[in-house]
């Protein structure tokens, strides 16, 4: 053994293995490295990775408000923002930045206006699809209006007719340039009916002001909306029918009494149906104090008739005949 140690080929053997042992370790270093190269190459990939989206954000217009009043601007403005893809996602859920447009140094007149942004972090980049605005500041007035109830009369159903509305407001703020509030003919509010309307109409209806040509303009209300209620009820017509005349109050039961007028008939407004069943109209002579032939003043009402709104004349001359039994 000892000679064998001592050899050449012993030796050569000896280190052809230390040879493949380090060469086995160095891959396995190797491999190792590239493999925490890649990991990481990997997770920094996916920090950094990048996301664009676009954000609908409202336009603030930086201008004296109290003296002037802008036209033509757009509510909302579209934002393209782009970056890290948390960024991003964080910028689009809170919106803590703003879109303006800077008026403060503008004149009366028409412009046309940079379109701004501010707030976003510096590690996003954006784009705007619309850069500029273009814009009329115009002073500012506000006046008051009547609002009355505006409906399409047409759909009432035949037989049936609408009464005077009623709304929750009977005058609006109208706030505008110069211009148009001065346009300004007439304020309504709308309301939607049905066709073949029958019955009473209660909503709540939106306030539009309108020039003569019953066009809107660009003006702001308020309030904005009022309720409104319309009452829809069968239409009155007229018929004239005879008096029908009845003693009333305190009588003696050995007197009778007689009647008689020169008002042979009275006219009574009422609704088709209620006008149909009514053949006489019944007008109470009160006798109590009556001891002799006389004539009185009599008062001629609908109050005990359904559906009858009035009636003409309202008193009629009554000559009374009294007899002893």
């Amino acid at each position: 053994m000892k000679k064998f140690m001592d050899s050449a080929w012993a030796m050569r053997l000896l280190a052809l293995v230390c040879a493949l042992v380090l060469f086995a370790y160095v891959n396995s270093l190797k491999s190792s490295h590239n493999t925490s190269i890649l990991t990481n190459s990997s997770s920094k990939t996916t920090l950094t990775s990048n996301r664009k989206v676009t954000i609908n954000a409202p336009l603030e217009l930086n201008v004296n408000s109290t003296k002037y009043f802008v036209t033509g601007y757009p509510e909302n403005v579209k934002v393209t923002i782009e970056g890290p893809a948390a960024l991003v996602t964080t910028t689009a859920n809170t919106q803590n930045f703003k879109v303006y447009a800077n008026l403060s140094d503008l004149s009366v007149g028409r412009h046309s206006v940079k379109v701004q942004v501010d707030g976003l972090n510096k590690e996003l980049s954006y784009s705007l699809n619309q850069k500029y605005i273009h814009i009329n500041i115009q002073p500012r007035r506000t006046a008051t209006y009547k609002v009355r109830a505006d409906f399409n009369k047409s759909n009432v159903a035949a037989g049936y007719e609408a009464g005077t509305a009623r709304l929750g407001t009977s005058s609006v703020k109208v706030t505008g340039a110069v211009s148009e509030v001065s346009r300004v003919a007439k304020v309504v509010a709308v309301v939607n009916t049905v066709k073949n309307l029958q019955k009473s109409v209660n909503q709540q209806a939106m306030i539009e002001a309108l020039d003569a040509n019953g066009q809107t303009l660009n003006v702001v209300l308020t309030p904005s909306t009022t309720s409104v209620y319309i009452p829809i009820k069968q239409a009155a017509t007229t018929k004239d029918v005879p008096v029908d005349l009845k003693a009333s109050g305190k009588t003696s039961a050995d007197t009778s009494y007689s009647f008689s007028t020169d008002t042979k008939s009275v006219t009574v407004t009422g609704t088709k149906a209620a006008l149909a069943k009514l053949s006489s109209l019944p007008v109470d002579v009160d006798v109590s104090d009556v001891t002799s032939n006389t004539e009185k003043t009599v008062k001629v009402s609908t109050d005990d008739e359904d559906d009858i709104s009035s009636v003409s004349p309202t008193s009629i001359k009554v000559k009374i005949t009294v007899k002893s039994n």
